[in-house]
This record gives structure tokens, C-alpha cells and sequence, in this order.
């Protein structure tokens, strides 16, 4: 982490009655107020950790980077209303509201799931 990162934690919780698992990457796109995509997804930052065991209501996270406006050349995109998130090996999206949230000199990246909510 240093000056001119943005970083954004992403956290799941287990919901349901039974210990779940989550291994590698958050599929991450950024959508617009009518549902637009906003750019590329986020790309994979960093190793693979360890698989993530979730007992019911037990949590865990992957962080967002991207870089504050004006650290590079490269625009910002337009600003993002909602995260689409599809949890590591599902094919079904979770739509996260978001405020004001804008991908900054061509970085966007998630790295892969943790046990707990720091990202």
C-alpha cells in the first residue's frame, strides 16, 4: 500500500446453514445506474491463498486496488453506481451498490479471498 492506492475491501458472509468454501478470485465488473458495463472486469492481483472455510454467518474478503485521479496519465473511467460480484467458482452475480466509486489510472484489480473482513 502506498500513496496514490485506492483499495476497497469486498465482503461476503455465509448466509446459509452449512460451512462453505471459497478458493482464488471474485469475478469484478463495474456497472453504470442503468446497468451498463463500465470498462474491463477487474484483473487478478497477487498469489492464491489458501481455501477459505466458512462456517454459517462467518466471513471473508478480497480487495479492489485502483489508483487515486491523477497519479498516472490515463483517465478515470465514469463513475460506478453498482459492483457486479460473482463469488469464486459461481455463476451467479451479486449486484453491490457503491458510492461514487471510480476506477484511476487504468488499474483495476481484485486479489484473491481471506478469512476476515480487511480485504
Amino acid at each position: 500500500m502506498g500513496a496514490g492506492n485506492v483499495y476497497l475491501p469486498l465482503v461476503f458472509t455465509n448466509k446459509g446453514s452449512t460451512t462453505c468454501t471459497l478458493t482464488g478470485y471474485p469475478g469484478v465488473s463495474l456497472r453504470d445506474s442503468a446497468g451498463a458495463g463500465i470498462g474491463a472486469p477487474a484483473t487478478r492481483r497477487g498469489p492464491t491463498r489458501s481455501t477459505v472455510s466458512l462456517p454459517p454467518g462467518g466471513r471473508a474478503s478480497a480487495a479492489l486496488h485502483t489508483l487515486n485521479e491523477g497519479t498516472t496519465d490515463t483517465p478515470c473511467r465514469r463513475t460506478a453506481e453498482r459492483i457486479r460480484v460473482y463469488p469464486p467458482d459461481s455463476f451467479d452475480a451479486m449486484n453491490v451498490s457503491v458510492r461514487s466509486f471510480r476506477v484511476c489510472g487504468g488499474v483495476f484489480e481484485v486479489e484473491a479471498m481471506r478469512s476476515g473482513t480487511g480485504g
